[in-house]
């Protein structure tokens, strides 16, 4: 049936309004996006740096003669057998050692007293009978050695000893009847044949009085228990050691001097006292004359995840960005971080709307970006980089909200998102500075000073728990054993 021109133009009337009713309203899309894994799996644990620990040793000479004529008392040496040289000699210590040093060697003067039996036989003639005789007598002498001085790599002391006597206040004599016979002519010989087992005595009693295992074995087992630094924060310093060096022993104004060297992992951490397990076992010695007196401790700020999110809110929750001049805009209203494998998992609740014409779409949900933290040193603070969507969210973006998933909004975030470690690391800088600048013993014999120099950032690192910034402190560290 034909229409009327009334039918015509009230029917072109209704499609009219019927365009500009849709043109006038608005949709709204909800993103219905996943939540990636929440994980930190896989994600290469903190491991500290090998820390070269040089420390500089003094022992003093005066407390190792001390502890020499303590310890070296009564007799040195027995020989009773006249059997096969004719000669038995005891020798016993007469009066109180000397030491002193130079260089590589040291010198021991030793105060003797000696007991000596000879045997004279003499057949006059065939015929005649043999004359056997046994005569005794003491007297004194000064042993005058020199040592040079070494470790093995079993931590024992090595020495090598060489040296040569003078008499005492008593000179071998030997009296028959009414006459006092001289026997330093005949008594020299004979002993100075038995300076050389003398000498190695003294080796064997310098190895067994100065167990230089002993002290190495107790630092190795000491510095392995974790040092409270700070009670608040519950920081501890540990030390893991590795191998022991040392450097030739030299001796100059009075001591012996020697650098001890421990390669460890070092470590400062904020999150509760280590669990280390003891190891007692003393790699072998490394002789080593190559060592600097640096020590490198790695330090490390922990932020938790809930302490990351909370300053993240701070930044950017409540803060409305635009775009495309003004057509488009979107709003945080929260914003969390989680890890996600080696990556940071930003999310983001959002909702947002963009204009065409005057049609208007919305969105509301939850948006999750991806990023690459690094420590930044120029501010102290932790960052991310290559922030993207993570792909669920990219693809619900890509059919509801393709303006937001093309436009700079990532790269925003990227630019705002900053995590302040600065504080963090500085407390534990003072805390492990206040420990190293005081001096101290850490047992009765060893007193320890050192300090810290430097600060430089080494990495970050995701846990379960939270973000581990490592920063490394380098400063130097002295022990002077004072007391054997």
């Amino acid at each position: 049936m034909k229409k009327s021109p009334l039918q015509l133009i009230a029917f072109l009337l209704f499609i009219i309004a019927s365009t500009f009713t849709i043109q006038a309203c608005s949709s709204t899309d909800k993103l219905n996006t996943a939540a990636p894994a929440t994980s930190a799996t896989g994600v290469p644990m903190y491991k500290p740096q090998l820390s070269s620990i040089s420390v500089p040793v003094s022992i003093s000479i005066a407390a190792m003669e001390d502890k020499l004529n303590k310890e070296v008392t009564g007799i040195l040496y027995k020989d009773s057998n006249l059997e096969d040289d004719n000669v038995a000699v005891t020798v016993s210590k007469n009066g109180r050692m000397s030491i002193r040093g130079e260089k590589d060697k040291i010198y021991f003067s030793v105060p003797l007293r000696i007991y000596a039996k000879g045997r004279w036989k003499w057949d006059p003639c065939k015929l005649c009978p043999a004359i056997d005789k046994t005569e005794d007598t003491s007297f004194d002498m000064i042993i005058k050695t020199e040592s040079k001085i070494g470790l093995t790599e079993d931590y024992k002391i090595n020495t090598i000893t060489s040296g040569d006597f003078e008499w005492g206040n008593t000179k071998p004599v030997l009296e028959l009847g009414p006459l006092k016979i001289g026997l330093a002519r005949f008594v020299e010989p004979a002993l100075r044949s038995q300076l050389a087992t003398l000498s190695k005595q003294l080796d064997k009693e310098l190895q067994n009085h100065l167990d230089m295992k002993k002290y190495v074995s107790e630092a190795w087992q000491m510095v392995q228990e974790p040092v409270k630094l700070d009670d608040a924060m519950d920081a501890w310093l540990s030390v893991v050691p590795k191998e022991v060096r040392v450097a030739p022993l030299q001796a100059r104004n009075g001591t012996l001097n020697t650098r001890l060297g421990i390669t460890s992992y070092i470590s400062v951490t904020t999150n509760g006292k280590p669990q280390l397990q003891l190891n007692k076992n003393l790699p072998k010695l490394i002789v080593d004359s190559r060592m600097s007196d640096d020590i490198q401790i790695g330090m490390t700020a922990n932020i938790p995840y809930a302490h990351a999110s909370k300053m993240i809110q701070d930044q950017i929750a409540r803060q409305t960005y635009k775009f495309d001049d003004g057509k488009s805009q979107i709003t945080i209203n929260d914003a969390t971080v989680t890890p996600g494998g080696d990556q940071l998992v930003l999310m983001l609740d959002v909702n947002g709307k963009t204009k065409a014409g005057i049609f208007t779409k919305k969105i509301v949900g939850k948006v999750y970006l991806r990023g690459t933290p690094y420590y930044d040193a120029e501010t102290a603070s932790i960052k991310v980089k290559d922030v993207d969507y993570d792909l669920d969210t990219k693809d619900k973006l890509l059919s509801t909200a393709s303006w937001l998933a093309k436009n700079k909004f990532k790269d925003m975030i990227q630019q705002q998102v900053n995590i302040p470690v600065k504080g963090e690391i500085e407390n534990a800088r003072k805390m492990l500075q206040a420990t190293l600048d005081k001096q101290g013993r850490i047992n009765e014999s060893v007193l320890l000073r050192g300090s810290i120099k430097d600060i430089t950032p080494d990495n970050i690192y995701l846990t379960p728990e939270g973000i581990k910034a490592v920063v490394n402190a380098r400063g130097n560290l002295t022990a002077t054993i004072d007391k054997l």
